[in-house]
């Protein structure tokens, strides 16, 4: 206090007190007040000042108008140098000198009213204050902010609260100032009473500190909680009972983690969980709010097990744990305000607000609503302001229960007295709050209302007062002076003590600890089993209370889809990234595939039609959105999965939220990949075709992305998930029959004839052909030929390699039919049998009879037969060989429409050049394969121009087809390779939404970690 200040309060008190004079009473009171905050030697110099301020006010005015003025010039002057508490001491001090001479005019009355009312101290605070002072007997204490503690069991109080504690001689009042929540108590008798172990003279005032306690012979003490229970106004919120009954845990490995744990508590206390490293204490938290359930005993809120009938306390829980649930790249307003929308679906968006902004002001985050959380790497706001922000977010829906894991973890102290007094606060409310606390200070110690501490392997060691914890422990290893809870000449507790004494280590013969604790935890157990006295709650009979409304599946997916958009916006180096890496990477890949021979004489410049490397850019652009899918989806469900646990706490949708990341990642993919495609095309000059490669590779960028999500949903670390895309990718690579062809495949997976199923299995496979084919017979230029190159394209394979090998294998059969050698006889039974099915197919094709080709086996196969079928081949031949004329007529003559001048003819030329690529002709065509047809399965496999060929009709799904092909057969029709092969991905993209719903992938890899755990294996 400062000399000004105090000199301040010197003349109001010499103001109020000179009546005619001050009295010999009045002026011992001053002198009480100086020795409670001067040394002894200053006390008689400020007594001689106060003396002088009386000596030198005026005669006392017959009217109150000029000393109410002095009085209130007085306050102006210490009130911005004052707290409301001190204001509130002010005012009893005041009291007890004016009321020292024992009575209190009409002129002092005034006189201290208008002091109340310039201190803002409502009247009723002040007139409680009077009846404080003034009452000697419990008769004339009768007022609502007063409690009195006595041996009376009647209840002849109207106003006053009362506690009974029968062996009290006397009684203690304890007074409660609202205005700014503050205790004061007396006593009056003849016990001996020990107000944190300091003596209590009769008739003294003192305050009544956070977490202290009154104890007298052979009644149980009266604590801070149980008188702030008296004075609680829990509104209209109902009385909540809370118990644990033998509480056991087990965990998967048979280790246990609880053993029999009991507590009753009820609204309006704060308890913290106290214990060493790994004593249990964060799982006997997780087992009372709900998160696990206990192998023994059970968790009862108003009777309703938490377990058994979780629906019907929905929403009375709240959970803090000790890792932050704050989204870093949205505001510290807008992680309250999604929150609050997810919380409450029945709420109109200014009272969103308004609760928000209340919550803000209560956290006393007003200020920084509009800054950006940030990671706690890259600071926005401090730790302390995180931590009340994560409680915020339970905050918010006010839960009746709150549980929070560590809330003061990693503060400073400072931090951490303003988490507790936040928490402590709530429970004054009516909410029961329980804390995993770890090294308090004494201050925060002495907050709580109760205290239970876990030792390790889950044995509970004590439940009760904090501070008598302390006297608990002491007592139990008859340390000297264990009466003592607290420093008498500070008031400080150090509950590290508690920690000393239960871990206390066994000194060996040379004075030196050893690691033997002298008290196991099994004892500890024991001892405190023999000493509790178990706490008892009335179960309530209320229905729990819940404000929770969560809103609709459909409100909370596009809930999460605007937290999610928001939050990515604010990220700009995420957004500037994932929107330049495709055009970027687009000009890149096409400017160094932007081929054409400068050698050449017949070209000026870049052609697309001689352009060589047109396959391999869309080979790449396959590879590239695939890449993309990934990067973009594969942190999204690991950087929410703290998040997740706790909307899966408020029992929010999961589909929802994986509709929304679907979501927005498809709207992503979409985006980049049609800035690819623009930026590609545009540098290539490939035309007409930008729907087709827009849709391929967004098609194939949704798998990706959902591939992305899976692994981002099953795997624990981001950097795992990393390792996992090159994985993901190289398979793709390789499998696509790109980088190896399939027939050049590992027999063992592959085949020479169609594409294997390792290849069905990839994306880039579909994707790459459904490019490949559609830029070829879909482009401008192809489609006006393309009939009468199917056509040809035919009938060129059946006249110069089906036919031909027919033959072949018919000659074969006459020179060794009759031949008595197995493996010849075993040839041309299967040539035979060859024959006779690729033969009927024709007859089936061009509608012909042949009476011969029943007799095409080795029984009764002749030269006859053979004459007959060979007949019947060279007709089939002249018939091909017609189809091929016709069709080649057909197409010159629409060429020669196109070319018949010179204008014409150049016009084609560019027109032909503009859509036609050589390089992919060739590889769709598959000219570069040498065995242009093969045996396979007792069948003639075409090799060459898969590109014409139709699909097989045997085949009710054409998943086992050629490499190219236009179309695939698919129940009884053909579909166009583009629409085939994207409706491949695209079901391809549903297994794996499906399998993200299920989290499939996450319970494979639980199954495989547990299966590999010895002591699961052994359970």
């Amino acid at each position: 206090m400062s000399e000004q200040l105090l000199k301040a309060i010197l003349r109001l008190f010499a103001v109020v007190a000179h009546e005619d004079d001050v009295t010999q009473q009045e002026r011992d009171q001053i002198r009480r007040f100086l020795d409670e905050h001067l040394s002894r030697a200053a006390v008689e110099s400020y007594l001689r000042i106060f003396d002088d301020y009386v000596q030198a006010l005026p005669p006392r005015s017959a009217e109150l108008s000029a000393e109410l003025v002095n009085v209130e010039a007085l306050c102006k002057e210490v009130n911005p140098l004052l707290t409301q508490k001190q204001k509130v001491v002010i005012v009893l001090e005041l009291i007890n000198i004016i009321q020292a001479d024992g009575s209190i005019s009409a002129r002092e009355e005034a006189l201290l009213n208008a002091i109340g009312e310039n201190f803002k101290i409502a009247p009723a605070d002040v007139n409680a204050i009077k009846t404080f002072i003034l009452g000697q007997q419990v008769a004339a204490l009768d007022n609502d902010h007063i409690l009195i503690v006595d041996a009376s069991a009647s209840g002849h109080f109207q106003k006053s609260h009362h506690i009974v504690r029968p062996h009290l001689n006397g009684f203690v009042a304890v007074l409660h100032v609202e205005t700014a929540e503050i205790y004061f108590i007396k006593y009056l008798g003849g016990s001996d009473v020990y107000l944190n172990g300091v003596p209590v003279k009769s008739g003294r005032i003192a305050v009544l500190a956070v977490g202290s306690m009154l104890r007298w012979e052979k009644d149980e003490p009266v604590y801070y909680g149980d008188i702030l229970n008296r004075f609680k106004k829990f509104g209209s919120y109902p009385r909540l009972s809370f118990e644990g009954r033998n509480l056991s845990f087990k965990f998967k490995n048979g280790k246990l983690g609880l053993r029999e744990v009991n507590l009753a508590e009820e609204s309006g206390n704060l308890i913290a969980l106290m214990g060493g490293s790994g004593a249990g204490k964060s799982t006997l938290l997780h087992v009372l709010n709900g998160s696990d359930g206990p192998s023994q005993g059970q968790v009862l809120i108003n009777g309703i097990d938490i377990h058994k009938n979780p629906k019907s306390i929905e929403g009375v829980i709240g959970f803090v744990p000790q890792d932050d649930l704050l989204i870093e790249d949205l505001t510290v307003y807008q992680n309250l305000y999604y929150a609050a929308k997810l919380c409450f679906s029945d709420k109109p968006e200014a009272e969103i607000d308004t609760l928000v902004m209340k919550v803000l002001e209560d956290l006393g985050l007003a200020e920084t609503k509009d800054l950006k959380v940030g990671s706690p790497l890259r600071k926005t706001i401090s730790g302390g302001q995180r931590k009340r922000l994560n409680i915020g977010l339970e905050l918010l829906r006010e839960p009746a229960v709150l549980f929070c894991d560590e809330p003061t973890s990693g503060l400073s102290s400072r931090d951490s007295e303003n988490i507790i007094d936040l928490l402590k606060e709530l429970s004054l409310k009516g909410k029961l709050v329980f804390a995993v606390i770890h090294q308090p200070s004494s201050d925060i110690f002495k907050m709580f209302d109760k205290l239970l501490i876990l030792d390790s392997g889950g044995y509970q060691i004590y439940y009760g007062n904090p501070v008598d914890s302390i006297v608990y422990f002491k007592k139990s290893i008859n340390l000297v002076n264990s009466e003592e809870g607290e420093c008498h000449e500070c008031g400080n507790v150090n509950p590290e003590q508690i920690f000393n004494i239960i871990e206390t280590k066994v000194i060996n013969e040379y004075g030196h600890f050893t690691n033997e604790r002298k008290i196991s935890a099994e004892q500890w157990n024991a001892i405190f089993k023999n000493n509790y006295r178990p706490f008892s709650v009335e179960p309530s009979k209320e229905v729990p209370h819940s404000t929770l409304n969560i809103p609709t599946r459909f409100k909370q997916a596009h809930l999460f889809s605007m937290r999610d958009i928001q939050a990515k916006i604010h990220n700009r180096q995420y957004m500037i990234i994932n929107l330049l890496e495709a055009p970027v990477l687009a000009f890149i890949l096409a400017f160094i595939v932007r081929y054409y021979n400068v050698d050449d004489k017949f070209l000026t410049g870049y052609s697309f039609s001689k352009n060589l490397n047109l396959p391999a850019y869309l080979f790449m652009s396959v590879i590239v959105a695939l890449f993309m899918g990934l990067t973009v989806s594969a942190e999204e469900i690991i950087r929410d999965r703290k998040i997740l646990k706790r909307e899966a706490f408020l029992h929010l949708s999961r589909s929802s939220y994986i509709f929304s990341k679907i979501s927005i990642l498809f709207i992503l993919s979409a985006v980049q990949t049609l800035a690819f495609v623009a930026v590609g095309n545009y540098i290539l000059e490939i035309k007409g075709m930008f729907f087709h490669h827009w849709f391929i590779l967004f098609s194939t960028a949704c798998f990706a992305n959902l591939l992305g999500l899976n692994i981002s949903s099953a795997f624990n670390s981001a950097v795992t998930i990393y390792i996992l895309i090159p994985l993901l990718l190289i398979p793709q690579l390789i499998l696509s029959g790109v980088v190896v062809r399939f027939d050049k495949l590992n027999p063992a997976i592959g085949n020479t004839a169609t594409v294997p199923m390792v290849g069905d299995l990839m994306a880039s496979r579909w994707a790459f052909e459904a490019a490949m084919v559609s830029q070829f017979k879909d482009n401008t230029y192809e489609r006006e030929f393309f009939v009468y190159d199917k056509t040809m394209a035919d009938a060129d394979y059946k006249k110069v390699y089906f036919i031909p090998e027919l033959e072949t294998k018919l000659q074969y059969s006459l020179n060794n039919f009759k031949s008595t050698e197995p493996d010849v006889q075993k040839k041309v039974a299967t040539d035979l049998k060859l024959i006779r099915r690729e033969v009927e197919g024709t007859l089936e094709h061009t509608g012909q009879t042949l009476p011969a080709i029943d007799k095409l086996d080795p029984a009764t196969f002749d030269s006859a037969t053979y004459t007959a079928v060979t007949t019947y081949l060279e007709h089939l031949k002249k018939y091909y060989v017609n189809r091929y004329n016709t069709a080649d007529q057909s197409k010159e003559k629409k060429i020669f429409e196109l070319t018949n001048t010179p204008e014409k003819q150049e016009a084609f030329n560019k027109f032909r050049e503009a859509y036609h690529n050589d390089a992919i002709t060739d590889l769709v065509k598959n000219l570069q394969e040498t065995h242009r047809i093969v045996e396979m399965d007792g069948k003639l496999i075409q090799k060459i121009y898969p590109v014409y060929k139709d699909p097989d009709p045997e085949h009710a799904i054409d998943f086992d087809a050629q490499f190219y092909m236009p179309a695939k057969h698919f129940l009884n029709r053909n579909i166009d390779t583009f629409y085939f092969n994207t409706g491949v991905i695209w079901s391809m993209s549903l297994v794996l939404a499906l399998a993200l719903y299920f989290d499939v992938l996450r319970r494979i890899i639980d199954g495989i970690s547990n299966l590999s755990n010895p002591l699961y294996r052994k359970k």
